[in-house]
């Protein structure tokens, strides 16, 4: 403690730089109290400067930093038995070494230092660098972790008067920061390969603490435990599918209470938040107890198995619906045996039937039934053709605008003769002027055949209604009968392939699963109402530009009433010149059959395509009537010939191909027409004298 800086100095009357002598001062203070009293009071404050000196003494001795003390040129004066430990030395080995020569000071430090600025840093303190240039040490290769602090002493005129450092030993302090930086490194690797797995594996780690009910979500993109997701019982209750919540509930109930299981997972759909679509997963968990043996945490671990086990539906399904064709394949085969051989049998018994009787009503009767026959075959190899079609996916669909008014006309007439049943009558309701739509004709007329079909077939007596009802952008076909009606066991498998109300009632049962089939290749809708012994109503809702107008009421019950008269189809038409056919046929009994049936025109054959080109080009015909299969050029290849030298003849082809992609390539090739085989004779003959009247008009404008 510096003396002459305390206050004894200026208020003490033996301060030692008085030279006065006792007996002077005695002689000044004549009074012995006074003397007295400042005797007393410098006493006591000898003795509380004492103290002090002794207590500050003990400070850098206590204070748990190692203490240094150097002059203003840097030379070190003291250092307390912290430090010396620290560098494990005595006061003696390290009196007066420069602090500006310590080689574990950086060269910036000291600059600071020179310039008088205080100083802080952290050393990795090397030994081995301060030998014996610096000072000398048993402490060897080894180094220790200083954070250090040099603060410069000023007295109070701002002279530097020293430098005091202090610094403490964090060695063990750093060491226990590398322990837990690499222990967090493994624990984050360990957490990456965990991450790893659970992406790979598509899984996700679930914790559900069973007293706070609350599920705990660990996957591969959680970084930190604060993004951990946190989901309550009833929420994951919720995202279970309604089928899988009592199971869930159940395992919890089990596993806590520690009842044996058969094993340790569980499949259950859950409702995935990313898609918002119900997915398989597989959990696996177990259990683990407090000290007390209670169950606290169920950790679950998820599994999305949707594909795999989609697949192995997928299979299932795909075996049922194996063994499903299998089965139609034989009911297939049986039913069509007995549908071919039905007409089949018919046609073949009538025909000899035929050449034996001279009686013409029989003759004419027999006609009428082998024509009946052959339209029911017809329809049959129809439906096959259909059937494959929908089995392919591919049933064509050809929009055109249809006068729907003239259509159903057409088509109530043609039912009209098909109805041999005098105690069941047949209606039409039209309840439009004008009615004009987009709809694939043949489906049209197929969808009303199939309708009426069946009404026919099961009204044994009443009424048959058909119609149609416009909306704008939609037409409704309906067909009503007061029939036998279906019964409630069949009602779910009425549109259904090969489904029938009597077993021996004639036909496929294909008809209405091909009406269902073209409703949804249009993207329409089909259904039906219906009571048992009361009767049904089939309709189809299809969805396509429409024009209408209605009709007044009055219009609309002379229509209901109104029967159109057709002409019979034994009935030719007349008044046709000869025609210069040219009849390309490979097959000697098709070609027979043609020339019967157009004997009073001029005929000629050609066997191939081929020889069709030639007498085509060689001679003038009226028309040509073009099979398409046939050997060495067929017919598609012979119409595109004919095309390049010959644009006006009309041709005709005539073919066993009844699809519409043959249709269509035959149209392309240049045929004008497409029939198909067997020959109606009287749809070629009214064709025929179509193509005869507008050659009689082109030469009358010609002439």
């Amino acid at each position: 403690m510096d003396f002459e800086s305390t206050n004894i100095k200026k208020s003490c009357i033996f301060a030692p730089k008085q030279a006065i002598t006792t007996s002077e001062r005695i002689q000044k203070y004549l009074n012995a109290d006074v003397f007295n009293t400042y005797l007393i009071r410098y006493l006591k404050t000898l003795l509380v400067i004492n103290m002090q000196q002794e207590l500050l003494s003990f400070i850098p001795e206590y204070i748990p930093l190692g203490v240094v003390v150097y002059d203003k040129d840097g030379f070190l004066k003291y250092a307390n038995s912290i430090a010396l430990k620290m560098f494990g030395v005595s006061m003696k080995e390290v009196y007066d070494i420069n602090i500006f020569n310590d080689p574990n000071i950086m060269d910036n430090d000291k600059e600071l230092l020179k310039k008088g600025l205080n100083v802080s840093f952290e050393t990795d303190y090397d030994f081995d660098l301060c030998g014996e240039q610096f000072f000398d040490t048993p402490i060897r290769g080894i180094r220790k972790y200083f954070v250090t602090k040099v603060t410069i002493m000023k007295d109070p005129e701002g002279q530097r008067k020293g430098y005091i450092l202090t610094c403490e030993d964090v060695t063990e302090k750093k060491a226990q920061e590398r322990e837990i930086i690499n222990s967090y490194k493994k624990i984050k690797s360990a957490q990456e390969d965990l991450s790893l797995a659970l992406h790979t594996g598509k899984l996700v780690s679930w914790n559900y603490q069973v007293k706070e009910e609350i599920f705990y979500k660990f996957n591969h993109q959680i970084e930190n435990i604060e993004n951990i997701e946190k989901q309550s019982l009833n929420s994951i209750y919720e995202r279970v599918y309604p089928d899988d919540r009592e199971k869930f509930l159940a395992l919890l109930d089990n596993i806590i209470h520690k009842r044996k299981l058969p094993n340790n997972n569980i499949v259950l759909k859950v409702l995935n938040d990313e898609n918002h679509d119900y997915c398989y997963y597989n959990f696996t968990f177990s259990a683990r107890e407090d000290e007390n043996g209670s169950i606290t945490v169920i950790t679950f671990i998820q599994q999305d198995r949707t594909e795999e086990i989609k697949y192995q539906q997928n299979l299932i399904l795909a075996k049922n619906k194996a063994e499903e064709a299998d089965k139609l394949k034989s009911t297939f085969l049986a039913n069509m045996s007995h549908e071919i051989r039905t007409p089949l049998n018919a046609i073949v018994g009538f025909s000899q039937l035929l050449s034996e009787t001279n009686d013409q009503e029989e003759k004419d009767e027999y006609k009428q039934l082998i024509e009946t026959n052959s339209d029911i075959l017809l329809k049959l190899i129809g439906d096959i053709l259909d059937l494959s079609k929908i089995e392919a996916g591919s049933i064509d669909i050809h929009r055109q605008e249809l006068d729907l008014s003239q259509l159903c006309e057409e088509l109530f007439q043609s039912f009209k003769q098909r109805l041999k049943d005098t105690n069941v009558t047949l209606k039409l309701i039209d309840p439009y002027a004008k009615c004009t739509a987009y709809f694939d004709k043949h489906r049209f007329i197929q969808i009303f055949t199939n309708f009426m079909s069946n009404a026919i077939k099961y009204t044994p007596h009443g009424e048959i209604v058909m119609g149609y009802e416009c909306k704008p952008g939609q037409v409704r076909l309906y067909v009503k009968d007061t029939g036998i009606g279906i019964p409630e066991q069949k009602k779910h498998h009425i549109f259904g392939r090969f489904e029938k109300l009597d077993n021996f009632a004639q036909g496929t049962g294909l008809g209405l699963s091909i009406c269902k089939a073209i409703a949804e290749a249009t993207k329409g809708e089909v259904g039906f109402e219906s009571t048992e012994n009361v009767g049904s109503e089939f309709w189809y809702l299809g969805y396509t530009d429409v024009e209408f107008v209605e009709k007044s009421q009055q219009t609309e019950e002379k229509t209901i009433r109104k029967i159109v008269r057709r002409t019979p189809s034994n009935i030719l038409p007349t008044q046709m010149k000869e025609l210069r056919i040219l009849i390309a046929e490979d097959n000697d009994s098709n070609y027979l059959l043609i020339k019967n049936i157009l004997k009073k025109n001029l005929l000629t054959r050609a066997l191939n395509g081929a020889e069709a080109v030639e007498y085509a080009g060689s001679q003038t015909f009226d028309v040509i009537l073009m099979d398409l299969r046939m050997p060495i050029m067929n017919g598609l290849e012979a119409a595109s010939h004919i095309r390049k030298f010959d644009c006006q003849t009309p041709i005709i082809a005539l073919t066993a191909n009844a699809f519409d992609s043959d249709k269509d390539a035959a149209l392309n090739a240049g045929c004008n027409f497409f029939m198909t085989k067997p020959v109606k004779r009287h749809a070629l003959f009214e064709l025929l004298s179509s193509l005869d009247k507008k050659s009689k008009s082109k030469n009358n404008k010609m002439s």
